[in-house]
C-alpha cells in the first residue's frame, strides 16, 4: 500500500511539472530535470503519507477487531473447536 500510494503522488507530480514546464515554455531538459526533481520529492512525500494512513488504518481496524471480540465474549466462550457451539447444559447444538 504504501509503494502503491507514494508511486502514484510521484507519477502526479511528475505529470504536473512536465505539463506546468512545457506550458511556461522552457526548455526540454530543465523540463524533465525539474519534473524529475519534483517526483523525488512527492516520492518521499507518499512514502511518509503512506506509511502515516497505514499507521492510522492498523489502529482503527485494531480497536474495532477488540471491541468485536469483547462483544462476542460469552459466545466465544462457548464455543466449540468443530465450529458448534454448547449451550449451559454443555449440550451441543447446531
Amino acid at each position: 500500500m504504501i509503494g502503491s500510494i507514494s508511486a502514484q503522488v510521484a507519477l502526479l507530480a511528475f505529470a504536473a511539472a512536465i505539463a506546468a514546464g512545457l506550458y511556461a515554455g522552457n526548455s526540454a531538459v530543465t523540463v524533465l530535470m525539474r519534473a524529475m526533481v519534483a517526483m523525488v520529492i512527492a516520492l518521499l512525500a507518499g512514502k511518509l503519507a503512506g506509511w502515516t494512513t497505514k499507521l492510522v488504518l492498523r489502529d482503527y481496524l485494531q480497536r474495532k477487531k477488540l471491541r468485536i471480540d469483547q462483544s462476542h465474549g460469552p459466545a466465544a466462550e462457548n464455543a466449540q473447536p468443530d465450529g458448534s457451539s454448547a449451550n449451559a447444559e454443555g449440550i451441543e447444538t447446531e
